[in-house]
Order: C-alpha cells, then structure tokens, then sequence
C-alpha cells in the first residue's frame, strides 16, 4: 500500500478512505453526471462539491439542504459539505442542520479569490481577519461538536508573511484537517515556482503540527503528489484543477495505473448521458476533452463536429 493509499481517521464519525482527495471546483463538478460516472468508474472515493453559501441571519433551510444534497448522502461515500459565508452564528446553525441530514463533515472555504465573493467579506476575505476566521471555527465545533471540521485556505491574502498569524487562528478553531492551497488570495492563479510553494507548505507544516494538513495547488501527475509528500511532509493531497486535464489523476495517484481506451470512453458515456438541450455539442465538447485530452484524435474530430454544427443553415 502506498502512502496515499492508506486512510485518515479524523473523527469517530468521519474517515477519509485515503489521502488523495478532489478539492471542490465550480464548472462540471456541479453537474451530477459527473459524479455519478466518477462514482461508477471509482475515480473518487470522497466527494467535497462546490461551496454552498451561507447569508447571514438567514441558514439555509432543512428541505433545501436535503434536496441540494440527497445525490450525495445516498451514494455511501464519505461526504463532505464546504460552506461559505462570515457570519459565525449562521454557518453553525446551518451546520447543525447539515448534521441532522446526516452529514458528518463540513469545509469552511477561506481559500476561494473571486472578487465576488471577497467583496461580500467571505472566501479569502476571512484571510485578512484571522479573529474572524478562529470565531467561525469555535463557533461550529460548539454547536456540533460530533462534526469533523475542516478548512480550506491559501497562503495569506496579500503576502504569505500573513500565514503566521492566520495559522495560529486555525490553530485555536481546532479543526480536525485543513487544505491549504499554496498561493495567497492576491495571487489568484499566478505561476509560483515549486520551490516557494513547498516553502509555504513547510511553514504550515511546523506551524500546525497537531493537524492534518493536505497540500493543495498545481497537481497534474503523481509525481507532482509525491513531491509535495516528500517535500513538506503533508498528510495527503488534494487535486484541484488537475482532475479537469485527467479526470483519472487520483486513480492513477493511488494505483499507478494508466486507463484503457474502454475506461475512457464509458467516461465519456457517463458524462454525457442524457443531454437533450440546445447547448448539448458544446457540453459533448467538453465532456470528451475531458476524457481524452486536448491533444488527442477524439477532440479534435469532436471540435470539428462542433464547428459543423455552427455553421450549419438554420
């Protein structure tokens, strides 16, 4: 069994099954197709969907959670519900909500630099009020004490000489893992040499030596996981925008096993199983990028159809 392979016990009620996870991403990771066909195909083994807004003063409601959620809940693996919002006393009530659901792990996002969400003072915004931030942590392991917390950050929200301060606040909210993304909020998706990312990951590991820690940030093979493994010594990793280049990132993470023609195009079944509406060739499109890559015959010939159909008389 290789190191990513082997499974986290975070709380009584919540174990990762290994240390290789799919971070959330917005785009085709809300779509249930996709999750459904990584489910079948056993490209994912935990699943943490995009955030879930949280206003202030006003929770979602129970009916609503059940409904967004169900999909999820049903499908037996360990589930995670990542929450975005500033106000402490709202992400707790709607956490304990969640909990009745049965849901027994929630993600506070403190990580994402959209200057949407910054503007509204959540996200990455919580990043420039570390206080905040230990507040909100607190306040949920209060109210649902039985729930495994995590948090999701980057490395400051200007500077990475932030990080000292914002981790001595996770710190005292006491979560039970954090993913941490090696850029800081301002440096939304810049190019960062390897070097100074791993740097920033060492300091999280020395500065939160009691706490899972999995890296996140330009994984794209399972060389770059191993790298960061060996580099910082982290609990495990989180991919991100790399499972969009191969949705079999994790697999082959955890197995070292490349996928067959047969795997990709039952992927490419699956994604694109029932589409009926106007915009069907583009989602076809992006669904086969998706599982054959940009570069190969399978794209190209798909992006031709596409071009066709554009130019099509009425």
């Amino acid at each position: 069994m290789n190191f990513f392979q082997q499974p986290l016990a975070l709380t009584s009620r919540f174990t990762l099954p290994s240390r290789a996870v799919l971070s959330p991403l917005e785009g085709i990771m809300n779509r249930e197709n996709f999750f459904r066909a990584a489910l079948n195909l056993k490209l994912i083994d935990a699943w943490m969907p995009p955030f879930i807004g949280i206003p202030k003063d006003a929770p979602p409601k129970k009916g609503a959670l059940r409904k967004r959620f169900r999909i999820f809940l049903d499908s037996g693996i360990p589930f995670t519900v990542q929450i975005l919002g500033h106000d402490p006393a709202s992400m707790a009530a709607a956490c304990r909500t969640l909990f009745e659901l049965g849901v027994n792990s929630v993600n506070v996002n403190c990580a994402c630099p959209s200057p949407t969400v910054v503007s509204s003072g959540s996200g990455s915004a919580l990043l420039k009020q570390p206080e905040l931030l230990k507040n909100i942590l607190q306040t949920i392991r209060t109210a649902v004490p039985e729930m495994c917390l995590s948090v999701k950050l980057r490395s400051g929200f200007r500077s990475p000489e932030e990080l000292p301060e914002i981790l001595a606040s996770v710190r005292e909210g006491g979560p039970h893992w954090v993913i941490h993304h090696f850029r800081t909020a301002s440096e939304m998706y810049a190019e960062i040499p390897r070097s100074e990312a791993l740097r920033r990951f060492r300091i999280v590991r020395s500065l939160l030596p009691q706490t899972a820690f999995f890296a996140n940030g330009d994984i794209l093979t399972p060389d770059d996981a191993e790298c960061y493994r060996n580099g910082c010594g982290c609990d495990g990793i989180a991919v991100g925008r790399g499972i969009l280049r191969d949705p079999f990132l994790l697999r082959a993470i955890l197995t070292d096993r490349e996928p067959d023609h047969d795997l990709r195009s039952e992927l490419l079944a699956q994604l694109t199983a029932g589409i009926a509406n106007r915009r069907r060739h583009h989602f076809q499109l992006e669904c086969v990028k998706m599982a054959y890559g940009e570069d190969s015959d399978e794209f190209r010939n798909s992006l031709k159809s596409v071009q066709r159909h554009k130019s099509a008389p009425g």
